[in-house]
Formats: structure tokens, sequence, C-alpha cells
């Protein structure tokens, strides 16, 4: 009889333990998670208007590349800039395109989207001085060739 008590007593012992043990894990891992979600930076898109960049060969305007973008960025250090980085992005943006020799109007599809964004981010970080543009997003890519243009 005593051994059966014993037995009940030990048995009880090992489950709460066992609860103990789970309670405690469960709750580290919640609390690494609320870590991990404060530690995220509070990011902001923005989305910015339209460019037209000419496309000049052959001595002539053979259309226009029509973009939209918009970037993502980290809303404290948007709050702690003097200029928004707006216009930055757009002109590093505009002079890639313009200047981008091996743009081939003909086959947009072709065209690195991936790369050009790295290239503004990167750009833009350079002017600033500042990691502000987390990552630029291409909204719309067209071409719109002169012929339809004076039409």
């Amino acid at each position: 009889m005593i051994l059966r008590v014993l037995a009940g007593l030990w048995i009880c012992a090992v489950a709460l333990g066992a609860s103990f043990g789970a309670l405690q894990w469960k709750m580290k891992q919640a609390d690494a998670a609320n870590h991990v979600s404060v530690a995220k930076k509070p990011s902001e898109l923005r989305k910015l208007r339209s460019i037209t960049v000419p496309l000049i060969a052959n001595g002539g305007v053979q259309g226009y590349l029509v973009a939209q973008l918009s970037y993502l960025a980290d809303g404290e250090v948007l709050k702690a800039l003097d200029v928004p980085p707006d216009s930055f992005v757009m002109d590093e943006a505009f002079r890639l395109l313009y200047s981008d020799e091996k743009l081939d109007y003909r086959n947009l599809e072709r065209f690195d989207l991936a790369k050009f964004g790295a290239a503004v981010k990167a750009g833009v970080s350079a002017r600033l001085k500042a990691d502000v543009v987390s990552d630029v997003l291409v909204q719309e890519f067209n071409f719109i060739s002169a012929e339809d243009v004076r039409k």
C-alpha cells in the first residue's frame, strides 16, 4: 500500500515537472518571437510619380520610356532626414535609364529590373551618405514609340 502511494506521488511529481518545463519552454519561444518582431525596422512604402525618359538613337528620339517606381525605407530614418529621398530616387532612375547605351527599347522584357533597382538603391545611398532606401520596386515600365506619340 505504501509502495502504491509513493508510486502515485512520483507520477504526480514527474507530470508536474514536465508541465512546468513545457510551460517555461513555450514562454521562452513567445518571448523570443516578441523580440524578433520588435527588432524589425518599421518600413514605409512610398510610391513615386511616373518618370518619362527620352530614348535617343540614330540622331533622333526613338520614343519614351515611362517608368513608375516605389521604394521601401525605414520610417524612423525618413523622419530624421532633412530632405525626402523621393527626388533622389527619381533622379537616379532617370540618370541610369538615360545613360544606359545597352538598353534595347525594342526588347524591354530583357531589361534586368533587379539590377536596375539595386543600382538605384546604391546610387541614392551614395548621394545621401546613408542607407535610407532598402528596396526599389518597379510598378510600371513601358516604352512608347515616337510614332505613337505623334498620332
